[in-house]
């Protein structure tokens, strides 16, 4: 089986079971742009791996664009280096919320609502491609690829997980519904489709970010993730038990303390 065949199959098993889908009034799937904007500070993202891989790539005045930008914690840092930022971001509310940091940022950025590749042509071409924390949600991999490498002129910046983004709940799964998840896909099969499907051999560095979601206080951090653990609300006090002795805090925000590691991958752009 292909690297991109493994990364597919893998992705398709974190599919959750339909009865318990149908057991929970709220969607698991929705991520709340108001908790990604907390401490997005543009300087508190200024010197990670991902922005120096992108800002070695760059010339002077270089243009950047970021596909499934979010609200921008990963390009906005280069906009206010004088580099033009072309953002795609298919989330109505993650849109919102990345014109917001950027009018807070006091830079302009160029906003495409939609979904890539579909809006490849619309996007352009630019000195550097990037997508951070987006491929776990992109089952079809190797087009989404192609598309990132035609649309970059010097070169090509992801930023992953070490491991897909719900690894880290596969216990509390399997306590609360005897359900086991997968084992992958991991930044390690990330690279091994990049090479596979442009016969690149991408660079590559693991580091530790801080978790990326950040809550005020233990009822939001359990309300959240009892929706994402499809939980009922009845069993809310059950939950919070199960879920205490792993939240962690630091510098007054509360976090569920499952590994935050980090694989940036880049490659230049013949």
């Amino acid at each position: 089986m292909s690297a991109a065949a493994r990364w597919r199959a893998l992705l398709e098993a974190w599919a959750l079971p339909p009865a318990l889908l149908a057991a929970v009034p709220d969607s698991p799937y929705e991520w709340p742009a108001g908790l990604f904007r907390r401490g997005q500070g543009v300087e508190s993202r200024a010197d990670t791996p991902t922005v120096r891989a992108v800002a070695d790539l760059l010339s002077p005045g270089g243009s950047l664009l970021d596909v499934g930008a979010g609200t921008g914690r990963a390009s906005l840092a280069l906009a206010t280096r004088g580099h033009p930022v072309t953002a795609v971001e298919p989330n109505p509310k993650m849109a919102a919320a990345l014109r917001a940091e950027a009018a807070a940022s006091g830079v302009e950025v160029r906003l495409i609502e939609g979904t890539w590749p579909e809006v490849a042509t619309e996007a352009g071409r630019h000195d550097v491609a990037l997508a951070a924390h987006v491929v776990y949600d992109v089952a079809d991999l190797a087009p989404f690829l192609r598309a990132l490498n035609q649309a970059a002129r010097a070169g090509v910046v992801l930023e992953a997980g070490e491991r897909h983004p719900w690894a880290g709940l596969a216990k509390y799964y399997r306590a609360l519904h005897g359900l086991d998840r997968p084992d992958g896909p991991t930044g390690a099969l990330l690279v091994q489709v990049v090479e596979e499907t442009l016969g690149v051999g991408p660079h590559g560095e693991r580091w530790a970010d801080r978790p990326r979601l950040r809550f005020a206080d233990l009822q939001e951090l359990v309300e959240l993730y009892r929706r994402r653990l499809l939980v009922p609300i009845e069993r809310t006090a059950e939950l919070t038990e199960l879920l205490a002795p792993d939240v962690v805090e630091e510098d007054g925000w509360l976090s569920l303390g499952h590994d935050a590691g980090v694989v940036t991958v880049w490659w230049p752009v013949e």
